[in-house]
């Protein structure tokens, strides 16, 4: 699935369904519950709800999912700005400031720097009121020349 800047514009022109789009071709992003709340260029924000199923010990939100929802975040923002064929995450750099409990939580990405081969994005990680659980930093290196697939 190639996402980039010409296929967003070419998407939301003839207004299909991102969401249903995520959902059928990552089984991650459908797994999390993830939810595509809004987008635009050099931002994206999105929801995944508290299930039990994400939580570690002690009914906190894993670790693992705070980062893989950041990740989406952040490479949907990207997405919105990608001029070349595919992307994929270079860095992920993640601080986790409190533990997560109270669902659903929003995730936003935020475009910092866009340059001829990577993107930097900003994303925080927040709960239902509003407290951050995690920040992070972001690198996608825009690919020019080749579509990442296993098929190679």
């Amino acid at each position: 699935m190639i996402l980039s800047k010409a296929f967003f514009s070419f998407f939301f022109i003839a207004d299909m369904d991102l969401q249903k789009l995520l959902e059928e071709n990552d089984p991650v992003f459908k797994y999390i519950g993830a939810e595509v709340l809004e987008i635009k260029e050099g931002y994206a924000k999105i929801q995944i709800p508290y299930k039990s199923e994400l939580c570690r010990r002690g009914n906190v939100l894993n670790g693992g999912i705070i980062m893989t929802s950041m990740d989406f975040a952040g490479g949907l923002a990207t997405m919105t700005v990608n001029d070349g064929l595919d992307q994929v995450t270079q860095e992920l750099k993640v601080n986790f400031l409190e533990p997560m409990y109270k669902g659903p939580f929003i995730v936003e990405g935020k475009v910092v720097r866009k340059g001829k081969t990577t993107v930097v994005v900003e994303i925080t990680f927040k709960d239902v009121e509003g407290r951050i659980g995690a920040i992070g930093l972001g690198t996608w290196y825009i690919i020019r020349d080749r579509k990442v697939s296993a098929d190679r």
